[in-house]
């Protein structure tokens, strides 16, 4: 088994289109919608009593909170569902709402990528975004089955481990107290096996991933079914799996870097804003708190979206020519060999 690709060729080719066509940045953007890599925000909180000062409350608990001051954690918890469980139920449908609009997004924006940068290699000198949008609709249910198909499976799976644990510390602190350190042991117990089977289902995506990508690939650029187009996408991996793998390992490295090319700068420039958060949250300023952290992020986002669409359009991009260079036939086969080795095995 050996590597099947020029890697130089290819990422040199894979910039080249990125920065002449810059109409495919757009659909980058919307491809990030969709993509499972995005951001987490970790919160640290201290330990809060009735003494810490809260925004505005003057070193006491607001009135919402000091009902459930008193109470367990499980009855707190109980008592809070009771009384805000409409409001809770509207905040998740509005987020699934949310989340489903961007997914669909991201989709088109995908399709739009593959389609552009199959156009661009192949010589086309414009691009225009109506007529990318135009030719991705028609590939729109299809990805979206792929998605579903392939994500739905690890979605649950997932989701019955987050249950489990669930269960297992609901259940511990109904029983009563456990002892000093019982509950702290199991949380830590349970949390350790959770641990290792998500490492192991991440792993698993990974390798599912990379298939995903050559399906994909397959169904937009030879306009396949949902499952011809994985059955296509497993073919193409199979017969170039160290390929494959080594073009992932790079685009993983690639976007690595990236990010801390991105959040260097980033930081040093929030240094100064966080002094002055700091400042204004000592004097219990909370408006100007918020300004500044809103300022942040209304000044952040654009930059954030315009990275993230370049960096999506150059890494889609990059996948596609691979796709188009490992599914090449060679030019000096005979009309029947070529037909052949075009086939799907």
């Amino acid at each position: 088994m050996k590597i099947n690709l020029n890697l130089t060729e290819l990422l040199t080719k894979a910039w080249k289109i990125t920065w002449k066509f810059k109409v495919l940045w757009i659909f980058g953007i919307l491809a990030g919608c969709a993509n499972s890599n995005n951001g987490n925000f970790n919160f640290n909180n201290s330990n809060w009593n009735s003494n810490n000062d809260l925004p505005g409350s003057s070193g006491q608990l607001p009135d919402w909170l000091r009902k459930f001051q008193d109470l367990r954690p499980e009855q707190a918890l109980r008592s809070a569902l009771d009384q805000y469980a409409v409001l809770i139920v509207g905040v998740l449908l509005a987020l699934c709402v949310l989340w489903l609009v961007f997914f669909c997004l991201g989709m088109i924006g995908r399709a739009g990528l593959i389609k552009g940068a199959a156009s661009a290699d192949s010589g086309t000198e414009s691009l225009t975004f109506g007529g990318l949008w135009s030719e991705s609709l028609p590939y729109f249910w299809r990805l979206l089955g792929i998605s579903l198909l392939v994500g739905l499976p690890f979605f649950v799976m997932g989701l019955l481990l987050l249950v489990v644990l669930g269960l297992g510390v609901f259940t511990a602190l109904q029983g009563g107290d456990l002892g000093s350190g019982g509950v702290t042991a199991l949380i830590v117990g349970l949390g350790g096996v959770l641990m290792l089977l998500l490492c192991v289902i991440g792993l698993l995506g990974i390798l599912v991933g990379l298939i995903v990508e050559q399906a994909q690939n397959a169904l937009v650029l030879e306009n396949l079914g949902v499952l011809p187009g994985l059955l296509r996408g497993w073919q193409v991996f199979r017969q170039n799996w160290l390929t494959v793998v080594v073009v992932g390992i790079l685009q993983g490295v690639m976007r690595a870097l990236l990010g801390l090319v991105v959040a260097l700068p980033l930081v040093l420039a929030l240094i100064p804003v966080v002094a002055g958060a700091a400042a204004a949250a000592a004097f219990q300023q909370w408006i100007l708190l918020a300004v500044l952290i809103c300022g942040c992020l209304l000044v952040w986002l654009p930059v954030s979206l315009l990275i993230g669409g370049v960096g999506n359009t150059y890494f889609q991009t990059l996948w596609t020519l691979a796709y188009l260079r490992l599914t090449a036939v060679p030019a000096n086969l005979p009309p029947a060999a070529a037909i052949e080795s075009a086939e799907p095995q």
